[in-house]
């Protein structure tokens, strides 16, 4: 075969793609965030060491798996290049739109706490970590603050903007999950590579929640309820209203994207383990995922952590009881796992698993425990109903792959089986903090497709006629239900994204631009931007447009709190007081001036910045009180003052 043969140039690529690049993308995210955490532990992190790690966690695991690759490419049997081969990529298609959409529309890009997430980003371009609360300066951070680490060095290599950083990572752990959950569909023999049906159980196993959008819709549409691109009317009642479909949550500004990617990689992994095909690769990636999860998505550690090793640690058990003999179990065991992995490289796997993973055990609790002040855990009837509402159609033949296992000989049915069943205890019982219980409802909808997959296939291949033409009939209901369920959202947010690009947002490299005004102060953020310190606070009034912090770049006194990111904020009405006192025309001289005094012992070292409106404060007013004016604009749309010029020297 010369280098020029089609069929070599096609085992390059797919060995490239599904060997290196794929293992790559978790493993690199994995070293970044754990050996970036540990060194905050220790020293201010600047943009540069996280962009000299981001490269270093990207070249330091390539040796390995290109020596992996080779090793596959000795051993397995080469197939000619073929068309068919192309066929599971055409159903995954139909999300293209939808990514064209993300990476087309900045509104789009910005709409869901954009600002929230943005302002992190900033701050870790333009600072040292550890980092601030974006609500408050000074308090720490009470967000997965790693995810935008990774966001805002991928701005600093490519020079786009922090929200475009994020529809990379997005669309890139999508279709990254697509190929994981491709590879544990071909393990478990349930789909058929090189043919249709292959795209098509990927496509339902990713948007495996809510496939009862489609009726849903057309309930609506014929009882004149029907509102275009109003994705809350896709669910059922009872359902939490962000399980309207997967790809509505995951093409936001978010890390769910990532979560996900993690749960579909220790998926791979540890079917991989309960059918014991135990290897370097395996125990490689799930350590990678559940690292990752950690530092970007709770609930997937939770559920790596809890379900899939949960579940192998049932199987090793149920082994273990089973053997009468417990020395010669273990010892076949030992010899078995020795065999595949050498003792040095499980030392190694060990010691840096444990490493990278436990500081980020600490990182987790202290995010949680940040905000979690009033949230307890414990029982809710409402997981209940959003279990029954999202999986509704899933659910019976969850239930009946129950039945079908007593003749399944197939240890990953089994695994499968259980690790849905262990799922669906968090799912119901648990309240988390966050009020994040939601997204476990993701995993274990595709726990649960997989074991409708099972089941189906058994009815397929059952002797009876009605039982085989009714696991057919059911299996292109949810093969169609899937895919115009994607369709409709993925069309519809190409059309917000024609209504949104009207409203006039832009990127002008790293920066958001606007060509209206959201609050009468935008030439003054502008000027705040470009010509104030980084480590500058600004105080603003508290105003209910969120967009407004997309602009100056800086971090806020205080401002407008969102969702529970207000929980533990002691001091956020003394502050907001404060604002009040700052934009009132009544305060007195020398009571402003101690309240910024105050704000100079609570903030040593920096400069603050407000912009005042005549119309809030005459001009003469701040004058008296010692602010400063350092931009003026021409009308009233906000003059820039330094609130404590004495600070320069």
């Amino acid at each position: 075969m010369t280098l020029n043969s089609p069929g070599l140039m096609w085992r390059l690529t797919s060995s490239f793609v599904l060997d290196i690049l794929n293992p790559l993308f978790l493993i690199s995210l994995a070293l970044f965030v754990g050996i970036g955490y540990i060194l905050t532990l220790f020293m201010p992190v600047a943009i540069g060491h996280w962009q000299a790690l981001f490269w270093l966690s990207l070249l330091a695991p390539l040796a390995l798996l290109v020596n992996s690759a080779r090793a596959k490419w000795r051993g397995n049997e080469h197939r000619a290049p073929s068309w068919r081969a192309l066929l599971p990529i055409v159903p995954l298609l139909v999300i293209l739109p939808a990514v064209w959409a993300e990476f087309t529309s900045p509104t789009l890009q910005v709409t869901h706490h954009g600002d929230i997430h943005i302002g992190y980003v900033h701050q870790l371009l333009y600072e040292t970590t550890p980092i601030d609360n974006v609500f408050m300066v000074g308090f720490p951070a009470n967000y997965y603050w790693l995810y935008h680490a990774y966001l805002a060095t991928i701005a600093q290599v490519t020079g786009f903007s922090p929200a475009s950083a994020s529809s990379i990572v997005n669309v890139a752990a999508i279709f990254s999950s697509l190929l994981w959950i491709g590879q544990t569909l071909q393990l478990l023999n349930l789909g058929k590579p090189r043919t249709l049906t292959l795209g098509l159980m990927i496509l339902l196993v990713y948007f495996s929640v809510n496939l009862t959008s489609t009726p849903t819709l057309l309930a609506h549409y014929y009882n004149g309820t029907y509102t275009p691109y109003a994705f809350d009317i896709m669910r059922l009642p009872g359902a939490d209203e962000r399980l309207h479909s997967v790809m509505g949550k995951v093409m936001n500004f978010t890390s769910v994207t990532l979560g996900i990617m993690t749960f579909t990689a220790a998926l791979y992994s540890c079917v991989q383990l309960a059918k014991k095909k135990i290897s370097n690769d395996a125990l490689l990636i799930v350590s990678a995922a559940g690292i990752a999860a950690l530092a970007v998505r709770e609930i997937a550690a939770l559920y790596i952590v809890v379900v899939l090793l949960g579940g192998l640690a049932v199987f090793v058990a149920h082994d273990w009881v089973r053997d009468p003999d417990k020395i010669k179990w273990i010892k076949h065991r030992w010899r078995a796992l020795v065999t595949e992995v050498s003792p040095p490289a499980l030392l190694i796997w060990l010691t840096l698993s444990l490493a990278l993973s436990l500081p980020l055990v600490k990182y987790n609790l202290d995010i949680v425990g940040s905000f979690s002040a009033g949230r307890p855990f414990g029982l809710s009837g409402a997981n209940i109903r959003t279990i029954v509402a999202a999986l509704l159609l899933l659910l019976p033949l969850f239930l009946l792959q129950f039945a079908f296992l007593r003749r399944a000989r197939d240890r990953g049915q089994t695994f499968i089986q259980l690790c849905g069943f262990i799922a669906l205890l968090p799912a119901t019982f648990l309240t988390l903090p966050d009020s994040n219980q939601y997204k476990g409802v993701y995993f274990l909808g595709m726990l649960m497709v997989l074991s409708a997959l099972f089941a189906l296939r058994t009815m397929r291949q059952h002797e009876r006629m009605n039982w085989r033409r009714s696991g057919r009939a059911l299996a292109v209901l949810l093969y169609i239900l899937v895919l115009s369920q994607v369709i409709y959202v993925s069309s519809s947010n190409v059309i917000r994204a024609g209504i949104y690009r009207e409203r006039g947002y832009s990127f002008n490299g790293m920066h958001l631009e606007y060509t209206g005004d959201v609050d009468g102060r935008l030439p003054a953020y502008r000027w705040i931007r470009d010509h104030t310190p980084a480590n500058a606070v600004v105080a603003l009034p508290i105003i209910p447009s969120k967009y407004s912090n997309l602009f100056h770049e800086r971090m806020l006194y205080v401002r407008l709190l969102q969702l529970h990111f207000k929980s533990s904020l002691l001091a956020y009405n003394e502050r907001a007081r404060d604002i009040e006192l700052i934009y009132s025309q009544e305060t007195e001289v020398e009571e402003y001036r101690a309240l910024i005094e105050d704000m100079e012992r609570e903030l040593p070292g920096r400069l603050f910045y407000a912009v005042v409106k005549d119309s809030e404060v005459r001009r003469e007013v701040m004058g008296e009180r010692g602010a400063e004016m350092v931009y003026e604009h021409e009308t009233d749309g906000g003059n820039v003052y330094l609130l404590n010029p004495r600070s320069i020297g």
